[in-house]
């Protein structure tokens, strides 16, 4: 049977913003809030309404609503809750929130507005939560914040999971495959440490193939029925290698796959969907992203 691969392509259809604008209490120190400087400036409801009113004017499909953290872990969302309600209820957008850490309460909240898909970044080592985030939590509350997000009714609970989120080292990422795992979702999403300049890790060296091509590899093995999905975040220095060792791992989903590693998986014989969107997003709407070919 011919194995199937999608890959995605975020921009320009699927936009991320940021509820915070360039802001972020934590400050963690793989990213210190440098990302957020690439987004559009949506840090007022009305300004978040225009933005996606704009945005489907133009032909787009749908974007990740994402922003800074709180201190407790958190991005805020609850002056938006009502917002997010109307896009869903007065557009066609399909809408990600990245949420951080949920109680049931909010986790109901989010659900509450038909949002489409959730987000969710799993740490698997109460080290790195303290030392990387600055966080004093635990790892059982990123299981939580899954089942809660999953017992409200989001119809998709993403995990995603970061690979040499300490210093480049592999830590807890295999537990925080289990906590994923747990709630058998329809994709997993790994990326991997990015060092960014003007960070503390700036200097450290991103996680081997090796390393990550293992975790898909047992992702495979422990959730059968999950996509596994190469996320937009990740070092790009060895960037087609590490794509082709994925797919040869088990990959399902990639974002922003080099143009070398649509040839070569074309060549392979692979099923290429070409999806203008993100890779968490549920097959069930992926019909409305679908890439139509050109008109010969």
């Amino acid at each position: 049977m011919q194995r199937e691969l999608r890959f995605y392509y975020p921009v320009p259809k699927f936009p991320s913003v940021s509820v915070t604008g360039a802001s972020c209490d934590l400050k963690c120190n793989h990213c210190m809030g440098h990302y957020l400087q690439h987004m559009p400036d949506v840090s007022d409801p009305e300004k978040l309404k225009e933005f996606c009113v704009k945005l489907e004017q133009r032909g787009g499909v749908g974007l990740l609503v994402s922003g800074g953290s709180t201190k407790e872990g958190q991005v805020p969302l609850k002056p938006f809750i009502s917002t997010l309600r109307w896009v869903k209820d007065n557009t066609d957008l399909i809408v990600n929130l990245h949420t951080g850490m949920l109680s049931k309460t909010d986790a109901e909240d989010i659900a509450s507005t038909g949002i489409d898909i959730a987000s969710v970044d799993l740490v698997g080592d109460s080290e790195t939560l303290k030392q990387v985030y600055g966080l004093d939590a635990s790892v059982e509350e990123y299981g939580e914040t899954l089942r809660n997000l999953k017992e409200a009714g989001v119809l998709q609970v993403a995990p995603h999971i970061c690979v040499g989120l300490h210093y480049g080292e592999v830590r807890g990422e295999y537990k925080a495959l289990e906590v994923a795992a747990s709630i058998e979702p329809e994709v997993i999403e790994f990326i991997s440490l990015i060092p960014t300049p003007d960070t503390p890790m700036a200097d450290v060296n991103a996680p081997a193939i090796d390393d990550i091509v293992a975790l898909i590899k047992e992702a495979k093995k422990v959730s059968p029925g999950s996509d596994i999905a190469l996320g937009c975040m990740r070092s790009r220095g060895y960037k087609t290698q590490l794509e082709q060792q994925a797919i040869k791992a088990g990959v399902d989903r990639i974002a922003l796959a080099s143009r070398s590693t649509e040839r070569w998986a074309e060549k392979q014989g692979y099923k290429v969907k070409r999806i203008d969107g993100c890779c968490a997003t549920p097959r069930s709407l992926e019909d409305r992203l679908i890439r139509k070919p050109p008109i010969q």
